[in-house]
C-alpha cells in the first residue's frame, strides 16, 4: 500500500537540500521538498505575483496531497487553497510571512533594491553572520553552507519582496474553509507567535488549529530532524482556534490582559487540579467555549449557562455539566470583580460601548439599562453620548485598550467584552461581529449608477466577498487603510452600498474637506472640513499616491488578458456556476481596484489642458456588450459573439512621458483610459454572461432576495443624513420639453442608457458625480445635462425649460 504524499516548501531563499537532514526520518508519508520557479534548480523564471506563483504551485502539486510550508512560502499555499479549496488534504504551515507588513521593520528595511541586494549576498557568501536568526542552536559548517547555496541559486530571493507585499499578501483569504494547521516555535526569530491572534482573525473561516512547540526556532526541521518528522506525522494539530478559549488564549499570547485561564473538554483534565491550585483564593468563571459560538458568519453567543462567582471545588461539577449538555470545549477563568464593565464594538475608525457599574450579568439580566456612547476619530459628526470617568477609568483609557485589543486581531472588528477592577483593565472575551449596523456612513452613490437595485445572487455574491480586501490596494500610498480595516461595500437591510467610511477616513488624515468626495461621486457626506497643516503634512504622500496610481494604469491591460484566458480556461473546462462565481469573485475584486487607482489618477491630473481624446463612447455602433445595468453579469445579453479585448489607448510620447513625470493637465486621457476599461470589462461580462452554463443560471443569475432601497446617503444603523447631496450641471445647453419625456429624469446615471441619453433633448438625473462613467457619457454625447436632487416630482409630465443646470416649469415662477 503506497504512502500518502507529503510536499515540503521552505522560504524565501530555499532549496530542496535544505530538507535533507529531516528526510531519513519520515515513516508515514513520501515526502517532495518543492522548488518553486526562480528557487534551487528549478530553471524556470521566477513569477510574475503570488497570484502566478498560487496557480504554479498548484499545477506542480498533485490534488489530495498533504503540505508542509514555511515562511512567505506559506503565504503562497493559502493564496492555492483560496484559488482551488480542497486542493491539499492537510495544510501545515510554519509561521507563515503576511500579517502585519506594513508595521514590521524588516520589509521597510529591504524596499530599497541595494539593500536587499547586499543582503542577499551576504546570505548567499556569509551565512554565518545570520546563524543567531537562523536559529538559537549552533549548526555545522556543512548546514550553514547549504543554507548560503540555496540563497546563492536563489534568483527569486530579490524580486519575492516586491511581490509579497501589505496590499498583496491577504486578500481574500478570509473565505478559506479548509484545514489549515498552523505551528511556531517559541525560539523562533523570524516570526514571534504574537503572530498567531493575528492569522486566526485573517483565516476568519478556516478549520483552523494552532500548536505551539516549545524549543523550536525557525527551522525546526534542521535543528531536531527527528523531532520534526515525528511530530509532523503523528497528525497533532494543536488547539482549536476559533473558539472563545482559542481566542482568548491568542490574546494572551499577544500579551494581552487576560485573566489566569484554561481550556479543557473534560472535567477528569489531569491540567485542572494544579490549575485551581495555583490561584486558592479566588473564585472562578465556567463558560461554554464551543465550536459552533462566536464564528465569523454566526455569533451564537449564550447558547450554553455561564456559571459566575464558583469555588474550587465546584468546578469540576460545572464543567461536568456543561459537557453533557453538548459543549465541545469548556474555559475555567478566574473570576474578576469589576467596579466598572461593558461590551464594545471595536473598530479602529470607532468604539460603540455599552456599559454598566459592576458586573456584566446585570445587563444580562436584564436588571439594569447600559449607559452607551459613540467615539471616533472621524469627527463629532460620527460620535454620540460620552463616556464619563468612573472610578479611575477614563475614555482614553478605554479607548487604547480596546484599540491594542483589535491590533492583536488584526484590526478585524470585534465585540470585545471588558471589565474594570479599579487598578486594571481586562479582556474577558473578544468575538468576531458577525452583524451590527455600525455608525458608519453608507450611500447609493456610484453603486446606483452601475447595478441594478436587486443585482444577482452572481454578482451580489462576489460583491460580498471581495469587499474588505478591495481597499488594500490603497495601502500602496497609505497603509493606515489597513489599520482601519473597512470594506469597500457594507450592507444595511440586505443590500450593499458604498461604505464612505472607506474613503472619509482618508480624507480626514489628509485634511481634505469631505465635499470633494460626495461632488465627485454624488452623494453628501457628514461635515469633514479642511485642515492646512495636515494637508501640508501630506504632500509626500500625495505625490506616492499620484506615482503609484498612475504606473498601476499601465498594469490594466496585462491583468485583462490574464482574466480572460483564465475565463478561456475555466470554460474550456465546463466549469459550473459555482467556480465562475469564484473566479469572479477575484476578478470583482481587480475591476474595482482598477477604477479606484485610475480615480485617484483622476483626482490628481490637474485638469485637461493636454487634450480630451475621445473615449470609448465615440464608437457604440455594434455594441451588444453595451446595455443597462451591464455591470450585472446576470442582465440579458444578445446572442454570443467575439468580442476581442481592445488594446490601451494609443499616446505620443509626450503624453506618455506627461504621464510618467507626473506633468497636471492629463484629466481627458485618465477619462479615455477609464472608459477604455468599462468598455472592455464589459466585454469580458458578456463573455462570462454566456458562459454560466444553463442550468446554473436559475441560482446565479436569480435577483437576489434584498432589495437596495435606500437613495442617497444615510447611516449604517438607519438613520437618515441631514446633509443636502450635490448638485451641478455637467453639460451646458438650453432645451424646452416635457419632463419624463423629452428631457429625461432619471434617478442615477446609468451607462448602459447611452441609447437612451442620445435620443433625449436632455438628462436630468437626481444623483451622480461629476466623474461618473454617466456624467462622461454625457460629456461625449454633448447632451444638456445636469445632476439635480430636489426636482419636483410633480413637474413629471409637465412642460419645462432646462437651461445650464437649472430647471423651469413654463409659466411659472418656481424653479429648482
Amino acid at each position: 500500500m503506497s504512502k500518502p504524499l507529503m510536499y515540503l516548501l521552505a522560504g524565501n531563499g530555499s532549496t530542496a537540500d535544505w530538507w535533507d537532514d529531516a528526510l531519513p526520518h519520515f515513516k508515514r508519508y513520501d515526502v517532495v521538498p518543492l522548488e518553486l520557479p526562480g528557487f534551487g534548480a528549478n530553471p524556470q523564471p521566477p513569477c510574475e505575483d503570488l497570484a502566478d506563483y498560487a496557480q504554479t504551485l498548484l499545477a506542480m502539486t498533485k490534488q489530495g496531497s498533504a503540505i508542509m510550508a514555511v515562511g512567505v512560502n506559506a503565504l503562497l499555499v493559502l493564496h492555492a487553497l483560496q484559488r482551488r479549496p480542497g486542493h491539499f488534504s492537510r495544510s501545515v504551515l510554519l509561521a507563515p510571512v503576511g500579517a502585519f507588513l506594513w508595521q514590521r521593520r524588516l520589509p521597510a528595511l529591504m524596499s530599497p533594491l541595494p539593500i536587499r541586494k547586499t543582503i542577499h549576498w551576504l546570505l548567499s557568501n556569509k551565512p554565518t553572520l545570520f546563524a543567531r536568526k537562523f536559529s538559537n542552536q549552533t549548526w555545522t559548517p556543512a548546514q550553514y553552507q547549504r543554507m548560503g547555496a540555496g540563497y546563492a541559486r536563489c534568483r527569486a530571493f530579490v524580486p519575492h519582496w516586491d511581490l509579497i507585499r501589505a496590499d498583496t499578501a491577504l486578500p481574500l483569504l478570509e473565505w478559506i474553509t479548509d484545514p489549515v494547521e498552523l505551528v511556531w516555535g517559541d525560539q523562533d526569530n523570524v516570526l514571534g507567535i504574537e503572530q498567531a491572534a493575528a492569522w486566526s482573525a485573517t483565516l476568519a473561516r478556516a478549520d483552523l488549529t494552532i500548536s505551539l512547540k516549545p524549543g523550536w526556532g525557525h527551522y525546526p526541521w534542521i535543528d531536531a530532524p527527528a523531532q520534526f518528522a515525528q511530530w509532523l506525522e503523528s497528525g497533532e494539530r494543536g488547539f482549536v482556534a476559533h473558539t472563545k478559549g482559542g481566542r482568548l488564549r491568542l490574546a494572551e499570547l499577544a500579551r494581552q490582559a487576560v485573566p489566569a485561564a484554561l481550556t479543557l473538554n473534560d472535567c477528569n483534565d489531569p491540567r485542572l487540579p494544579a490549575f485551581l491550585a495555583a490561584q486558592p483564593d479566588v473564585t472562578w468563571a465556567v463558560r461554554s467555549s464551543s465550536y459552533g459560538e462566536d464564528q465569523a458568519d454566526s455569533a451564537n453567543a449564550g447558547l450554553s449557562t455561564t456559571y459566575l462567582r464558583e469555588p474550587s471545588a465546584n468546578v469540576p461539577k460545572r464543567i461536568a455539566e456543561l459537557t453533557a449538555e453538548g459543549v465541545e470545549e469548556v474555559v475555567v477563568q478566574r473570576f474578576i470583580t469589576p467596579v466598572v464593565s461593558g461590551i464594545a464594538f471595536v473598530r479602529h475608525l470607532s468604539v460603540e460601548l455599552e456599559w454598566v457599574e459592576g458586573h456584566l450579568e446585570s445587563l444580562a439580566d436584564g436588571h439594569v439599562s447600559p449607559s452607551r456612547a459613540t467615539l471616533s476619530r472621524l469627527g463629532d459628526a460620527w460620535r454620540s453620548g460620552t463616556f464619563t470617568p468612573s472610578h479611575g477609568l477614563t475614555e482614553d483609557l478605554l479607548w487604547r485598550f480596546l484599540q491594542d485589543v483589535l491590533r492583536v486581531f488584526h484590526y478585524v472588528p470585534g465585540d470585545v467584552e471588558w471589565a474594570w477592577d479599579g487598578a486594571q483593565l481586562w479582556l474577558l472575551q473578544y468575538r468576531p461581529i458577525s452583524d451590527y449596523g455600525w455608525r458608519r456612513h453608507l450611500t447609493a452613490a456610484n453603486i446606483a449608477e452601475i447595478l441594478p437595485p436587486q443585482p444577482s445572487v452572481f454578482v451580489e455574491y462576489a460583491q460580498r466577498r471581495a469587499a474588505s480586501s478591495i481597499p488594500a490596494i490603497m495601502a500602496r500610498w497609505d497603509a493606515r487603510v489597513l489599520q482601519d480595516n473597512e470594506p469597500f461595500t457594507a450592507v444595511f437591510d440586505g443590500a450593499s452600498y458604498i461604505n464612505n467610511d472607506l474613503f472619509l477616513a482618508r480624507l480626514a488624515d489628509w485634511g481634505i474637506s469631505a465635499s470633494n468626495y460626495a461632488g465627485e461621486v454624488g452623494g453628501a457626506t457628514p461635515h469633514l472640513p479642511w485642515q492646512p497643516l495636515k494637508m501640508l503634512r501630506s504632500l509626500p504622500l500625495f505625490l506616492r499616491m499620484q506615482r503609484k496610481a498612475r504606473g498601476h494604469l499601465l498594469n490594466l491591460e496585462s491583468g485583462l488578458k490574464r482574466f480572460d484566458r483564465e475565463l478561456a480556461e475555466l470554460v474550456a473546462q465546463s466549469a459550473d456556476g459555482q467556480q465562475l462565481a469564484d473566479w469572479f469573485t477575484r476578478f470583482y475584486m481587480f475591476v474595482v481596484q482598477g477604477n479606484l487607482c485610475i480615480a485617484t489618477a483622476l483626482a490628481s491630473s490637474g485638469g485637461d489642458w493636454l487634450g480630451r481624446p475621445p473615449t470609448a463612447y465615440d464608437n457604440l455602433e455594434n455594441s451588444p456588450h453595451r446595455l443597462p445595468w451591464e455591470t450585472d453579469p446576470a442582465t440579458p445579453r444578445p446572442a454570443s459573439s467575439e468580442l476581442p479585448l481592445q488594446p490601451f489607448p494609443q499616446w505620443s510620447g509626450l503624453i506618455r512621458l506627461a504621464h510618467s513625470t507626473g506633468l497636471p493637465g492629463l484629466r481627458g486621457y485618465y477619462l479615455q483610459v477609464r472608459e477604455w476599461y468599462r468598455d472592455n470589462l464589459m466585454r469580458i461580462f458578456f463573455r462570462l454572461h454566456h458562459a454560466m452554463p444553463l442550468a446554473d443560471r436559475e441560482h446565479w443569475f436569480a435577483p437576489h432576495p434584498d432589495v437596495r432601497t435606500r437613495d442617497g446617503s444615510f447611516w449604517q444603523d438607519g438613520r437618515e443624513s441631514a446633509e443636502q447631496a450635490t448638485g451641478f450641471m455637467i453639460y451646458p445647453g438650453q432645451v424646452q420639453g416635457i419632463l419624463g419625456a423629452d428631457i429625461l429624469l432619471e434617478d442615477t446615471l446609468d451607462p448602459g442608457r447611452h441609447a437612451h441619453y442620445q435620443a433625449a433633448r436632455a438628462v436630468i438625473a437626481r444623483m451622480g458625480g461629476r466623474l461618473s462613467h454617466g456624467s462622461t457619457l454625457l460629456r461625449e454625447l454633448r447632451k444638456p445635462s445636469a445632476v439635480m436632487p430636489q426636482v419636483d416630482p410633480a413637474w413629471v409630465g409637465c412642460e419645462v425649460l432646462y437651461r445650464d443646470g437649472d430647471l423651469e416649469l413654463i409659466n411659472s415662477k418656481d424653479a429648482k
